[in-house]
């Protein structure tokens, strides 16, 4: 899938090799947390009433988030008929994009930190205060055999990201073409699991909305558990994205770096939800009914723009998930959606 998630930020990078794990990393799977602080974070959570998402003993942000709230009582948005014709006119199918090549490296805490060749590093410290620089001194737990987007394909996408355990910091890595696991990065984004954070206005991040990637992936290991507690991601064509305006949790618009978007647009962080009345009695096997379950309770977000002409959910891990179950989720027609209501911030910033 070839996303442009892009964030125009200064340049500067350095160089450096991929550290060595202090054992292993755990792609994707929700192992034991390693020290008190995960608890720290985890109590963090608590205190936002967390009982969502979590991935190796950490939250996947608080139950509060945007991603995490149950929108299936949320009214509609009185611009939803329209918003939906418009989607159907310029967003094309909604397709399930396999194999999955999203990947969740978990590592401990104790796993060292390496120098990151990066243009950008920002994002959120350990107090939860946003921080931003030109990359100079970025570092990150980055485990040998780390696993990653299109780490085999040249002039594509690539995302990392990386939880660990203990401080439960979520590291999230962007670049159309990376010179390996450690350099050539155009973007380091930390954030705080525990938190419920925001970037400033204007700002992308990996995605181009400005939202952490985590949080809106289809994950292996949910799938398996038979349920998905978050918001899906959904990436459409650019034709689609609005041009001056965006919902939280995204922090940008899509015509903002003056992209010929259209002014009647989607917006970045702008949710829909599949209709409670929809019939899956058609399914077959589990997996799909697992997304479709989810999208009647947390909806899906628009965080990227696409060179394509089809609509896709960012799936995780590899071939994990069952390929003809999944495209069952090709059966899905913007018809089949609605919009809960949504407050959107009109902006022109661009970073």
């Amino acid at each position: 899938m070839k996303t442009h998630a892009l964030l125009s930020l200064v340049l500067l990078a350095c160089s450096s090799s991929p550290g060595t794990p202090d054992s292993g990393v755990d792609a994707s799977s929700d192992v034991a947390p390693s020290s008190d602080a995960t608890s720290d974070a985890t109590n963090d959570a608590s205190e936002a009433g967390a009982s969502g998402p979590t991935i190796g003993g950490c939250p996947i942000f608080p139950s509060s988030y945007a991603y995490n709230v149950d929108i299936s009582s949320a009214p509609l948005d009185s611009a939803s008929a329209t918003t939906i014709s418009n989607l159907k006119a310029r967003a094309g199918a909604i397709v399930a994009e396999y194999p999955g090549d999203e990947w969740v490296n978990v590592v401990p805490a104790s796993q060292p930190s390496v120098p990151v060749g990066t243009t950008a590093s920002y994002g959120f410290d350990t107090t939860d205060t946003f921080f931003q620089n030109n990359g100079a001194g970025a570092v990150a737990p980055i485990p040998s055999g780390v696993l990653y987007e299109n780490s085999s394909n040249p002039n594509s996408d690539h995302h990392m990201m990386i939880v660990q355990q203990g401080s439960c910091r979520l590291f999230e890595l962007y670049a159309w073409n990376p010179s390996s696991a450690t350099t050539g990065w155009e973007a380091l984004v930390t954030w705080n699991l525990g938190k419920s954070e925001q970037l400033p206005d204007g700002w992308g991040s990996t995605t181009a909305a400005g939202t952490p990637l985590l949080p809106g992936v289809i994950r292996y290991d949910e799938i398996a558990a038979g349920k998905i507690e978050h918001a899906i991601d959904i990436v459409i064509p650019g034709a689609a994205i609005a041009q001056y305006e965006y919902a939280k949790p995204a922090a940008r618009s899509g015509g903002a770096c003056g992209s010929p978007y259209p002014a009647d647009g989607f917006p970045y962080g702008g949710r829909v939800r599949l209709k409670s009345s929809y019939d899956a009695s058609s399914f077959t096997g589990k997996e799909a009914l697992v997304v479709i379950a989810a999208l009647k309770k947390y909806g899906m977000l628009n965080t990227d723009a696409s060179g394509e002409t089809r609509s896709s959910f960012r799936l995780g891990d590899g071939k994990k998930l069952d390929q003809t179950d999944m495209n069952q989720l090709g059966k899905l027609t913007w018809d089949d959606f609605e919009v809960p209501v949504m407050t959107v911030v009109q902006s022109k910033a661009c970073n």
